[in-house]
């Protein structure tokens, strides 16, 4: 009985056994493909206000030719996610700004941050009539438009209603080189070229409905634009615009810029623009490399962290990336002097000042990357005038660093001057390693004593970064102004949390603090 149910269920355990062994099989394919993963990567940004410090929310950033866009929130942070690696050109865009782009270049599953942008108000100029044309000037600027009768036609290919608003934004590139939009370069035969500028602006065109003007095809329009560099100005220079989907610079065709100096001494360079739209008087130069590397403070290397190598007697720079072994090459100007400091994310290393010849070279020591917890970073800059204004750091203990005592970064009081600067712009710039317990208390002094303009007037920026981020610092007012300024204080905790508080107040003299034993925090 019990082999006649065998052969009775025998066709059932047939199929099982034919079914598990499909399934098996199956799950061996070699045919079978696994979902493909798209290489991607997130960018994640802060925006700022270029004059006045303050975080801009409600900006709208996007990938250049891409869908993808988000708004910066209250902080006036934003990040952006699944960006395809490779090279990708970030706009960001505001009413009554104008548009800022950066450049990055991405590796799979790279996670960049820090980024901080500074959007630049517009400011009006004046009003033509598209049919007539005009001259509009920029009031206390050299800063010049000549429009031609007829040249202009809307953006969006409709009727241009009522006159043409005409705004500036004036790209201080002596100051901050670091605002021009994009990757400071050009293409020669397909390579990157690195650019100096010697003066930048952006000229927004609109009507009165806000709709975005441009010049037709093969017009031209003349331009002023203020001379704003660190380097010595040539005569004659080519004039370039800046292409937003390559995010490079490229030369307005055979356009040329020649240098003028107005009644009151006031220099600018002159010429004619096809594009009225970012403008920028600038040359290639000849490079060298700058070899270095990056570590943390017990001599890991860090890899692929972003290198900035900035010029100090010129305005230009360039960003790379440490490899795996934590090491960089940056092309620098031949005959130069370049500061250069590395970033993991948010974290900034110290600052380093490096005298660059005509043959390659190499930084003596690795830049510094510090503990997270006790990474902070402060860069002051200002204008042609005063020529010198020195940064003040004052600690628990009593320890003042400044042009006086420049400090040490690895060892007490853990505070450096990285750079000090006496022949105006800045930066100068202050790295703290290690972090005592108590209060901070950074203050900027006018060296120089002239006050026409001081402080306030030059204008001063003070950016502050930090674990939490970064704020920047400039006065709101000249009521009461002196030669000193306080910007802000920092309370360190025992636990090494901080707390910043903006002070922003004008001192009839330099501060002093009460010191108390020392005592490192820890985390």
């Amino acid at each position: 009985m019990r082999n006649l149910l065998f052969f009775k269920k025998l066709p059932l355990i047939i199929a099982l056994s034919m079914g598990l062994m499909a399934c098996n099989d199956s799950d061996n394919d070699p045919n079978e493909t696994s979902p493909v993963t798209t290489p991607s990567a997130s960018v994640a940004l802060q925006v700022f206000d270029n004059t006045t410090g303050n975080q801009i929310n409600n900006a709208q950033v996007s990938i250049v030719n891409k869908t993808v866009s988000l708004n910066t929130d209250i902080e006036g942070k934003a990040q952006l996610q699944k960006i395809a690696v490779g090279r990708s050109v970030i706009k960001i865009s505001k009413t009554g700004y104008a548009d800022q782009f950066v450049t990055v270049d991405l590796v799979d599953k790279q996670e960049l941050s820090g980024i901080i942008v500074q959007l630049i108000p517009l400011n009006l100029g004046g009003s033509v009539s598209a049919i007539t044309g005009g001259t509009v000037n920029l009031a206390n600027s050299t800063a010049q438009v000549v429009i031609a009768p007829n040249s202009l036609k809307r953006v969006d290919g409709q009727p241009i209603q009522g006159n043409v608003n005409v705004s500036f934004a004036l790209i201080n590139t002596a100051q901050e080189v670091r605002n021009m939009p994009g990757d400071l370069a050009t293409q020669v035969n397909n390579t990157r070229a690195p650019l100096e500028s010697f003066g930048a602006m952006v000229v927004d065109l609109r009507d009165s409905t806000g709709a975005k003007v441009e010049l037709i095809a093969n017009q031209l329009a003349n331009i002023r634009i203020p001379l704003m560099a660190r380097g010595i100005a040539p005569a004659t220079i080519p004039l370039y615009y800046f292409d937003p989907t390559r995010g490079y610079w490229l030369q307005d065709g055979n356009q040329t810029l020649t240098l003028q100096t107005d009644n009151n001494g006031n220099r600018f360079y002159a010429g004619s623009s096809s594009t009225l739209n970012v403008v920028n008087a600038d040359i290639p130069y000849q490079t060298t490399n700058v070899a270095g590397c990056l570590a943390d403070s017990s001599g890991k290397r860090i890899a692929n962290a972003q290198i900035l190598l900035e010029g100090k007697d010129y305005s230009g720079y360039t960003i790379t990336n440490t490899n795996n072994n934590g090491e960089f090459l940056a092309a620098a100007k031949q005959n130069s002097i370049v500061l250069i400091n590395g970033q993991a994310n948010s974290l900034r290393s110290n600052t380093v000042e490096h005298t660059v010849l005509a043959s390659n070279s190499t930084l003596n020591d690795c830049l510094i990357l510090t503990e997270p917890s006790q990474n902070i970073t402060v860069r002051l800059t200002w204008g042609q005038n005063p020529d010198d204004i020195d940064s003040h750091m004052l600690a628990p203990d009593g320890s003042h660093v400044s042009f006086i005592d420049q400090g040490a970064l690895l060892r007490h009081p853990f505070i450096s001057l990285d750079v000090d600067d006496t022949t105006s712009y800045g930066p100068e710039v202050i790295t703290l390693s290690k972090l005592m317990v108590g209060d901070y208390h950074y203050f900027v002094h006018n060296y120089s004593g002239t006050s026409n303009p001081g402080i306030y007037g030059s204008p001063i920026k003070v950016e502050l970064n930090t674990m939490k981020g970064t704020q920047i610092f400039t006065p709101t007012s000249n009521t009461g102004e002196s030669f000193y300024w306080s910007a802000f204080k920092i309370k360190v905790a025992e636990n090494c949390d901080i707390t910043v508080t903006p002070t922003k107040q004008w001192l009839n003299s330099e501060p002093t603090v009460s010191p108390s034993a020392i005592k490192y925090c820890s985390k």
